[in-house]
């Protein structure tokens, strides 16, 4: 289901903007893959959404406030690296260094996944 496709109806949207979107995303989701990450319909309509975003806040080199560093031991290790490997070229690609913060919040929706797949809510 490409339930982003709503995401994509905004008319604001520049056509750059989403064929951008559209290639950051199937990537995303290839590496989430490789990850063995599969997510629900809802959990992948909020990472669309939040990968939309952020690849805005990139081109517009206006991110969220910096978090503190411990509060990113709220995820683990591994997962903050996932994240970093599946947005860090959306950063590279604009010449900036990678935002902690964002891939912090990029790493929530990984961790949220994997905790729902352990719980066995993962459908």
């Amino acid at each position: 289901m490409q339930s982003w496709n709503t995401l994509l109806n905004d008319s604001k949207l520049d056509i750059s903007v989403k064929n951008e979107f559209i290639r950051c995303y199937r990537e995303a989701k290839e590496k989430l893959k490789s990850y063995g990450i599969v997510m629900d319909e809802e959990a992948d309509f909020m990472f669309a959404n939040h990968i939309l975003a952020l690849l805005k806040r990139v081109k517009t080199r206006s991110f969220v406030e910096d978090m503190e560093e411990e509060d990113f031991e709220q995820v683990p290790k591994k997962v903050y690296d996932m994240a970093e490997d599946i947005v860090g070229g959306l950063f590279e690609k604009e010449h900036l260094p990678i935002n902690q913060t964002e891939v912090f919040l990029v790493a929530t929706h990984i961790e949220m996944t994997i905790q729902k797949t352990k719980g066995g809510t993962e459908q």
